[in-house]
């Protein structure tokens, strides 16, 4: 029966924006296509309830987060200018960077961890470096060297915490 009403609630989001949309391609309202984020926003959100619901697919959790965080970032680029996006493009790969790390606190997989310490590290050098100078490139070698020594001092500090629960 839960199955039916989430279809019912999705039914009637998808009427409502529907509807908002025809209003607005019809002159009887105005700016609603700033908001068109909703969309993504929604099915981001869905993935990731569907992953708690479930707890079966952490890519239920990574898609879900990605679309959520991608959404966001629409929004903020509908209100300041999709031009911006020229310097900004470097926050995809934030996100992305993100989505890994969500995926990883779940998982606790090792190599989740590095990709998203690689691609924070990355992305956010790339936006140091297109916004405010090239020559801070190598803060990204940085950022990554001090991400992978916080990953090996929490690895160190979970297998103090086994051993000390084993004795």
């Amino acid at each position: 029966m839960h199955h039916t009403s989430s279809f019912n609630i999705l039914a009637i989001v998808l009427i409502i924006v529907g509807g908002v949309f025809l209003l607005e391609n019809f002159g009887f309202i105005d700016g609603a296509w700033l908001v068109w984020p909703v969309l993504p926003l929604i099915m981001g959100l869905g993935f990731c309830i569907l992953f708690f619901k479930t707890k079966r697919d952490i890519v239920l959790l990574g898609l879900g987060s990605f679309v959520l965080l991608n959404s966001l970032f629409f929004f903020y680029l509908n209100f300041i200018g999709w031009s911006t996006l020229v310097v900004l493009w470097p926050v995809f790969i934030v996100i992305l960077g993100i989505t890994f790390l969500a995926c990883y606190m779940i998982s606790k997989s090792k190599v989740l961890a590095y990709l998203a310490a690689l691609l924070i590290a990355l992305g956010t050098s790339f936006i140091l470096i297109f916004v405010i100078s090239t020559k801070l490139w190598p803060i990204s070698l940085v950022f990554a060297g001090i991400s992978f020594i916080i990953i090996n001092i929490f690895e160190l500090l979970a297998k103090r915490g086994r051993n000390a629960r084993k004795k």
